[in-house]
């Protein structure tokens, strides 16, 4: 890898401006719009903590200790809530964009992490980046699929649970459909989330390709790609499989619009 040394008056420039938006955070609002840069005031950034009394830690997640995660049964999933330090930033997208987020203070991002495939280059158990953590970020990335929610909802990728507990606040939502690949997640993980769901909820365990074609729905929210940016191919394709559902809206998705989804 290439380093780059900037010049001092570089650095200096970019400390000043670091400092500048610390001075000038903002509070969190789950309604806030993207920017570039967004500056929030560490107390109003409320998040939704599973298991009450595990310890945040900024440790890597494979040097966690007892009390600081939950295991699933089978130790597929790891459940921790990662303390991030003031100042620190971190990323945030809105379609072809990228931005940061900082924090005048510490906050606490509950996080999920998989266990590392064999196949998968490493050497802990656990994959080191997180297959979801409640970060600003992934708020607004998956609040245009929430906005689209009326009716019977399809809602395809468990996670945390974040975006079926904001669907079912909405007053247009009438009944849920959960579809997950994974038994030992929704097993492990729904029973916490769902008291925290207001609308009648319907599971389904399988494959959302050969699952959500047989279903029948107003909206069908798609959150199971591993990234973010190549989804529109394979909700286009999903979409066109699912002739008794009307519109599909995907997370991963290039536009975060939904204007040129189904």
């Amino acid at each position: 890898m290439t380093r780059v040394r900037l010049p001092p008056e570089r650095v200096l420039e970019l400390q000043k401006h670091h400092a500048e938006r610390l001075r000038h955070c903002e509070p969190w609002s789950a309604a806030t719009p993207w920017r570039q840069e967004l500056n929030f005031q560490a107390e109003t950034y409320s998040v939704l903590e599973l298991w009450a009394g595990v310890v945040a830690s900024d440790a890597a997640v494979d040097a966690l200790e007892p009390g600081q995660f939950v295991d699933s049964p089978a130790r597929r999933f790891r459940y921790c809530v990662r303390l991030h330090r003031r100042g620190q930033a971190l990323l945030t997208w809105w379609g072809s964009q990228v931005g940061t987020v900082v924090f005048d203070g510490d906050v606490i991002i509950p996080a999920l992490y998989q266990a590392r495939d064999p196949d998968t280059p490493g050497t802990g158990y656990w994959n080191e980046t997180p297959w979801m953590s409640l970060t600003p970020g992934e708020f607004i990335t998956l609040r245009p699929g929430t906005r689209m929610a009326k009716g019977k909802v399809v809602i395809a990728g468990l996670g945390l649970g974040h975006q079926l507990i904001e669907v079912s606040k909405r007053l247009q939502v009438k009944r849920i459909v959960l579809v997950e690949l994974d038994r030992e997640l929704v097993e492990w993980i729904l029973p916490v989330i769902r008291p925290h769901v207001r609308k009648p909820l319907e599971v389904v365990i399988g494959d959302a390709y050969e699952e959500i074609p047989k279903l029948h729905a107003d909206v069908a929210l798609i959150d199971i790609f591993p990234g973010y940016g190549d989804g529109f191919r394979r909700v286009a394709e999903l979409a066109a499989a699912s002739p008794h559902i009307k519109r599909f809206w995907g997370w991963g998705t290039s536009e975060m619009t939904g204007l040129a989804q189904r």
